[in-house]
């Protein structure tokens, strides 16, 4: 396994009349912002172009770069190729930095929920279903007289599965329904009781994030297909804080989840 500090070789691709100097800044440059990270950098792409028109800035250079599976581009132009490097190296700093910091924001996050659940568990060792209700801020409502009271329909963006566990994290929620952009379906991603985290589907093959963060592991959870009457009786039986299901031509998923009050919530995708 690569070391948080190890980066592959940088391939150049120029085109045009590039000079050498300007082709050891960039490498230069580059590798020195890799060697900066806290994540492996599988592969590394520079492009130098000079372009013979005038009525545009002739200078223009791109960078690639896979960070730990992560694909990360910026792209600059200018009057000379010394500038545009520049501009490239600013853009892909400012970038590798919001990176590093929603890491270590994760992190941070993830330490205190884990020391919240130690303390929680000291006291509170084994709960179950039936003590479920009983939990501070949870209030005990029959099943016959449980209702959906709260509908939210989500305009869900398409992002990666590492991208809808950081925003789980940072809107502070046990669960989050997203369009996987990699591998267009509906899923969830979630924490359970004890701190750890899980996507539902199962992909075959999937190369799940966890070098750089708290793993993501593969749920036994599956994407039920029933109708919500019996989305509910399936959440009312069982010990998870939500149900993942469809019930749509569209095979759409819908999440019925468990709320304080004692009632149900549904989410739905709104596109």
């Amino acid at each position: 396994m690569a070391k948080p500090h190890d980066i592959c070789d940088i391939d150049l691709l120029t085109h045009g009349d590039v000079e050498s100097k300007d082709r050891d800044s960039a490498l230069t440059k580059i590798r020195h912002l890799c060697e900066l990270g806290h994540e492996p950098v599988l592969a590394a792409v520079v492009k130098l172009k000079i372009r013979k028109s005038k009525s545009e800035l002739p200078a223009i250079a791109e960078a690639s770069l896979n960070i730990n599976g992560t694909l990360i581009r910026a792209h600059a132009a200018g009057w000379s190729m010394r500038e545009a490097i520049d501009l490239l190296a600013e853009k892909l700093s400012r970038r590798l930095r919001r990176r590093r910091k929603r890491f270590e924001n994760r992190r941070r996050q993830t330490l205190s929920r884990l020391r919240r659940q130690t303390d929680h568990e000291n006291v509170h060792h084994e709960i179950s279903s039936e003590e479920r209700g009983q939990l501070p801020g949870y209030s005990k409502v029959p099943i016959d007289e449980r209702e959906v009271v709260r509908h939210k329909s989500l305009a869900m963006r398409p992002v990666s599965l590492e991208e809808a566990a950081d925003e789980m994290d940072q809107l502070d929620h046990g669960f989050y329904l997203f369009f996987d952009c990699d591998h267009n379906i509906d899923r969830v991603v979630y924490r359970n009781g004890g701190g750890k985290l899980y996507a539902i589907p199962k992909i075959n093959e999937e190369n799940l994030p966890g070098d750089t963060r708290p793993p993501i592991l593969l749920s036994p959870l599956v994407l039920n297909h029933l109708p919500l009457t019996e989305a509910k009786a399936l959440l009312n039986a069982g010990e998870e804080p939500f149900v993942f299901f469809t019930d749509s031509p569209s095979g759409r998923g819908q999440i019925l989840y468990r709320r304080f009050d004692g009632h149900y919530g549904l989410i739905t995708p709104a596109n």
